[in-house]
């Protein structure tokens, strides 16, 4: 399913997009960028676009791949383990396919 009939219908709250983040001053109500201005516009674009890391991205290719190996040497030292001495009751971990996601966050 393509992203853009996920999202048709979708509602967005951009009270948080749209602040003035460098002239914001703690403690008072922050500026806000006008919706229908040009960097109200750029704003809203860069929201919408995947150039920035949200909660629902997936975590890093280079740490999912460490993850999974790490993994993978647990579950092989088990075995080599087992291997060795008849009398040893292996546990391995079950992998899944968003363990990593959920470990970077």
């Amino acid at each position: 399913m393509s992203r853009t009939l996920r999202r048709k219908n979708q509602q967005h709250d951009y009270e948080w997009v749209l602040i003035d983040w460098e002239s914001c001053i703690p403690g008072i109500r922050s500026p806000r960028h006008d919706p229908l201005s040009v960097l109200g516009l750029k704003v809203i674009a860069r929201y919408h676009s995947d150039s920035q890391v949200t909660m629902s991205s997936t975590a890093p290719r280079w740490y999912r791949k460490s993850y999974d190996h790490r993994l993978r040497t647990r579950n092989n030292r088990q075995m080599r383990r087992w291997l060795e001495d008849a009398e040893f009751d292996p546990v391995f971990e079950a992998s899944h396919r968003h363990d990593a996601n959920y470990s970077w966050w």
